[in-house]
């Protein structure tokens, strides 16, 4: 059994004795603080009683609406810059604080009501502890992409047998694109990274990079660049199917959990994963460009990416609606650069093929 404090706040609280008030922020770090001091004093240990605070959650469809964002469309910025913290824009936000005991939650309420005038009466209720990580891996139990691609959590049985067939050691050591060819699966363990298979973005973009497999028979030899590379998804796709990948991502969270998928699917020593496009493809280089991230970040790197194609490059652009489109195929078709435009959708989503000509 855990606690549960539940309370809202405006953007300014008034001060219980009347005189000044503080700012939303301002009263949740000294929220913070007094429960940090909190002891489960029954353990004999005093061991901490609060676990954490959360403020909410809000989509970025629902900042949209809202007027929050005008981008209303958004996947993986990496770093969101401070513009994008929308709820901070809520007039009113409603905060959950979660304790081990019943005295704990109490203290921190009788503070709440002795510090501030809340909008509203704080109420502490009882709830039955769940396991997180269980439902979250209920959650995802994988999904087919298309004929001869899926993707799998590494907790699936099938994957686990295939783990176990391998010898147990869960990892191929540069032998995944054999493992790939008999099963056609990928394994993906969901993280901070974008990129589980089941976007319809991820999915356009895996299907183009099997289409240029079979194509090309596979792409052995090619030189393939992620660009914002999240889970790690696509580039280890192309990696299965012979290549020698470059990700790119800022987030660093999402490059830790890359490098555990590439070393899960035994490509780890075909995939290079960096924070910026590495000099040495740069330059006319690369084969195979991907970039499945915002209409805006394309636009801004528009000029990056197109120094790193070869002549007769392949680029797949993706994270984009219908209303993106022209803007962005004129923005890669300046400075006299030519492609030829393939268009493909799923549901409300688009991705761009271009082909250098």
């Amino acid at each position: 059994m855990i606690f549960a404090l539940s309370f809202s706040v405006g953007g300014e609280v008034p001060l219980k004795e009347g005189v000044g008030a503080h700012t939303r922020e301002d009263l949740i770090a000294r929220f913070n603080d007094y429960c940090e001091d909190l002891t489960d004093d029954a353990s004999g240990s005093a061991e901490p009683a609060f676990f954490g605070i959360t403020e909410g959650v809000l989509l970025a469809e629902e900042a949209h609406e809202r007027g929050y964002e005008t981008e209303s469309w958004v996947l993986d910025a990496g770093e969101a810059p401070h513009e994008r913290d929308w709820l901070a824009r809520e007039k009113i936000l409603n905060l959950i604080a979660y304790f081990k005991t019943e005295k704990a939650g109490k203290s921190a309420l009788s503070w709440l009501m002795r510090e501030y005038t809340l909008p509203s009466m704080p109420s502490l209720a009882a709830e039955e502890e769940q396991d997180w990580n269980a439902t979250w891996k209920a959650s995802f139990t994988g999904i087919d992409v298309h004929e001869g691609l899926r993707v799998l959590p590494p907790w699936h049985e099938e994957w686990e047998k295939i783990v176990k067939d391998s010898g147990g050691t869960g990892a191929f050591h540069g032998k995944g694109d054999s493992v790939f060819a008999k099963t056609g699966i990928i394994a993906i363990n969901p993280g901070a990274g974008f990129g589980t298979g089941t976007h319809e973005t991820t999915q356009l973009c895996l299907k183009i990079l099997s289409q240029l497999a079979n194509t090309l028979g596979d792409l052995r030899g090619k030189t393939v660049l992620d660009f914002g590379s999240g889970s790690g998804i696509l580039g280890i796709a192309a990696a299965l199917h012979g290549a020698k990948v470059y990700c790119v991502e800022i987030d660093p969270l999402a490059n830790d959990n890359a490098t555990e998928n590439a070393r899960m699917n035994g490509v780890e020593d075909r995939i290079s994963i960096t924070r910026e496009i590495p000099a040495e493809i740069r330059g006319g280089k690369v084969d195979v460009l991907i970039a499945n991230i915002l209409r805006p970040i394309l636009l801004q790197f528009a000029g990056e990416i197109k120094d790193c194609l070869k002549p007769k490059a392949e680029l797949v652009l993706s994270g984009l609606i219908e209303s993106d489109l022209d803007q962005v195929i004129n923005e890669y078709q300046k400075g006299g650069s030519s492609f030829k435009v393939e268009r493909l959708e799923k549901n409300e989503w688009r991705a761009l093929w271009l082909r250098r000509t």
